[in-house]
């Protein structure tokens, strides 16, 4: 299949599983409810149900998060196979950016969180030692973070220069995308200033943006991973109200009943 018709088949693809995602509805019935059990029940009953598939309302926090991680990581291999064989490197490498906040926690020198040992690839860089840290992340996959972090650089831009390198062209293609990476290093630098109101806001204007990067760029790489990052978007939104719902139930604590010992 050579990549025309490649491309050709990922748009087909993209188009079905872009029609599918949740609306404005959808996610306004489920912020109208409650609690966690609650909230999981009634998503198994919408478009969203795949991704909380093995989740439940007695796992920790951090479990929910790895579950949806797992869920979208398993997402970006679909996406991946559909596409011609020389740009599957560069959508593979959507995987790495959830755990850059993580990274650049440990690489500054922080103490190791309790949670971090449970992830799979994160406690293998969570020695207390921050000499025997630094060297397992510069022998994996992340290596190239930890010269830019020495640098002085944002692990966001490191990440992005790397996957910028990864763009197989032609030229005409890398257009789209260098349009598309903009967008998206714009939103992630605004996040750490932004209150509540504004976030959402930004968000909007994003997946409206998002949403016409799909659309223009129709049968080109740009347009998958536009759709990828609508994905990224929903369950950043997923992960806000089920965390939420936890957090609340947490702090609640046990309901003691009177007369009840």
């Amino acid at each position: 299949m050579n990549n025309v018709t490649r491309f050709a088949y990922a748009q087909a693809r993209l188009q079905a599983r872009h029609g599918q995602r949740a609306d404005e509805q959808v996610w306004r019935r489920l912020h109208s409810t409650g609690d966690l059990a609650n909230y999981l029940q009634m998503t198994r009953q919408t478009v969203l149900r795949a991704w909380v598939i093995g989740i439940d309302s007695s796992q920790s926090s951090h479990d929910i998060e790895f579950s949806l991680r797992r869920q979208f990581d398993r997402y970006v291999d679909d996406v991946a196979h559909w596409l011609p064989a020389d740009w599957r490197a560069a959508v593979q490498a959507l995987k790495r950016l959830p755990a850059l906040p993580a990274l650049q926690h440990l690489l500054s020198g922080a103490s190791v969180s309790a949670w971090m040992l449970d992830d799979p690839e994160l406690r293998h860089f969570s020695s207390e030692n921050v000499k025997l840290r630094m060297e397992a992340i510069q022998a994996s996959e992340y290596g190239y973070l930890v010269q830019s972090w020495q640098r002085g650089e944002t692990l966001y831009d490191a990440w992005y220069d790397n996957w910028q390198r990864q763009w197989p062209g032609p030229a005409r293609l890398n257009l789209a995308m260098e349009q598309l990476g903009r967008l998206l290093l714009q939103h992630i630098q605004s996040q750490g200033s932004s209150t509540g109101t504004s976030t959402r806001q930004q968000r909007e204007v994003l997946v409206s943006r998002l949403n016409g990067v799909f659309r223009g760029f129709s049968f080109q790489p740009a347009a998958a991973f536009a759709h990828l990052a609508l994905i990224a978007l929903d369950l950043e939104q997923l992960r806000g109200d089920l965390l939420s719902r936890k957090l609340f139930a947490e702090n609640l604590g046990p309901v003691n009943t009177p007369g009840v010992a």
